[in-house]
């Protein structure tokens, strides 16, 4: 069977990013566009809007998909020894995937539906960080953060919950209503610890009121403690985007061996009797 050259696949990959990216734009302003007329018009989904916004959005989702097939193929290692790796089952092959999977589904889901799984076009911007080097190294500050932020956030939901409960209990004399429930007992500490505060409950019995007041130091102390975290891991991100050298995906690579290290260093360890 005959091969196509490396340089020949390339260049009909450039020529998919080409128009890859337009076409996400493209999709995202019909998708805002389509949704602003039909707040003003009453259209539940796009088969009540105009024909030119559901016949745009099946053009580019066929698109969109004949990319994914492309770039599988370059890809596959049965066709063509092409190189064996992993796409479409790694990052960029989710993102390509999540575009495209809304679309699809609409044909197997409810007409009421329609204007819930047409939101996900939105996720289509996604694809702009194959082509940005300074998006791809900010979510990896975010990866970075992950392993830090992991045991931090299991503290603060520990936090929570105790304080949540015990409100719960504290205030359930007093406002049945408000506080019938272990979900409005979380979402009165929530709204309160994170200083939103709308207003819609607070504690009217006296201890209720000095609990509350107290418990604002721990829960405000352990949120303090993830932001650090991650800006802990912004910094040391930052002084790689100056470094052209620095590839983000092979940093990507190299953080995810380490949190395999450290993942495996966990599963293995004993605490001392």
């Amino acid at each position: 069977m005959p091969t196509i050259s490396e340089d020949r696949w390339n260049t009909v990959i450039r020529w998919v990013d080409k128009i890859a990216k337009p076409l996400v734009i493209v999709s995202v302003v019909m998708y805002l566009t389509e949704g602003e007329l039909s707040l003003r018009n009453d259209w539940d989904n796009s088969y009540e809007s105009p024909s030119y916004f559901l016949w745009s959005e099946r053009v580019i989702a066929v698109l969109f998909t004949i990319e994914i097939v492309v770039r599988w193929w370059r890809r596959n290692p049965w066709f063509y020894g092409a190189p064996n790796t992993s796409y479409p089952f790694n990052v960029w092959g989710g993102i390509d995937l999540l575009c495209v999977m809304p679309f699809w589904i609409g044909f197997f889901v409810p007409a009421s539906m329609l204007g819930i799984i047409r939101t996900f076009r939105i996720m289509r911007l996604l694809k702009f960080f194959r082509y940005s080097r300074n998006l791809q190294l900010t979510a990896l500050k975010f990866y970075r953060a992950y392993h830090n932020l992991k045991g931090i956030v299991f503290s603060v939901g520990i936090v929570w919950l105790f304080f949540a409960v015990v409100c719960l209990n504290l205030e359930y004399p007093h406002q049945p209503e408000q506080f019938g429930s272990l979900l409005d007992g979380a979402w009165f500490t929530i709204v309160t610890v994170t200083t939103v505060g709308y207003g819609d409950v607070s504690p009217t019995g006296i201890w209720g009121k000095v609990f509350v007041s107290l418990m604002l130091v721990p829960i405000i102390s352990t949120m303090g403690m993830a932001f650090a975290a991650f800006a802990n891991a912004c910094d040391s991100v930052q002084g790689l985007e100056d470094d052209p050298n620095i590839d983000p995906i092979e940093e990507w690579r190299k953080e995810r061996e380490r949190m395999r290290k450290r993942r495996s260093a966990n599963q293995q360890y004993h605490m001392s009797e």
